[in-house]
């Protein structure tokens, strides 16, 4: 039951990620324009001084999160490194299909494509890396993990839309890719790699976190 949930959702997302992809370089969705008229720092501001720093600090923060979470995952075990790398670079792929999907940035921007947001996507490769690496073999870090990357992608999402550098349907469309990415690998490697000797299964890894520190081995 868990899997196929996990897998509907990932389907949903995928799905709901190309839908946009396919309608957005077509038509200004309402909430996109609402976001051009209500939510743009104004230039030499100090919301948009702050939205520039924002929007690097964050993407920075949630990487320390994830390498100090890999790290701990991968003690005795450096092989994990390995997963952990194959399972960012697959959640980054959707940041490929700018060029596919074609849609042109808001106006006064250069005319890079901008669906999906670069940031929003980098930010959420990142984020949902240190999750599922925090779900599988440190369950007591799971919640601040979660936590911490959740507010990086709030925070690099708002930057970039309030910057004028993405439209909010391109820093949402980032979040549904990524999503759909790292579901669709995590059931794949729950199957193929989680479960090996070396890398340890999931529930090995539940039932020792209680007597080992940190709650790996």
């Amino acid at each position: 039951m868990r899997r196929s949930l996990i897998l509907a959702a990932a389907s949903a997302c995928a799905l709901s990620f190309v839908a946009l992809g396919v309608v957005v370089p077509h038509r200004l969705p309402l909430v996109d324009r609402w976001a051009l008229d209500n939510a743009v720092a104004e230039a030499g501001s100090a919301l948009e001084g702050t939205a520039t720093v924002v929007s690097t600090v964050a993407v920075l923060c949630g990487f320390a999160v994830l390498v100090a979470t890999a790290a701990r995952a991968a003690w005795r075990r450096p092989l994990r490194l390995l997963w952990c790398g194959a399972l960012l670079v697959a959640c980054a792929v959707p940041l490929t299909l700018q060029n596919v999907f074609g849609r042109p940035g808001p106006p006064g921007q250069p005319d890079s494509f901008s669906y999906p947001s670069g940031h929003a996507t980098v930010a959420g490769a990142v984020a949902a890396t240190a999750v599922v690496v925090a779900t599988a073999w440190l369950p007591t870090w799971f919640r601040p993990v979660l936590a911490t990357q959740t507010l990086a992608v709030l925070l690099t999402m708002a930057s970039r839309v309030l910057l004028t550098e993405h439209y909010v349907t391109d820093v949402i469309g980032a979040v549904l890719g990524v999503a759909a990415v790292a579901l669709f690998t995590k059931i794949f490697l729950d199957t193929n790699i989680l479960s090996s000797e070396y890398f340890g299964s999931w529930t090995r890894s539940q039932r020792r976190s209680a007597t080992e520190p940190g709650g790996t081995s």
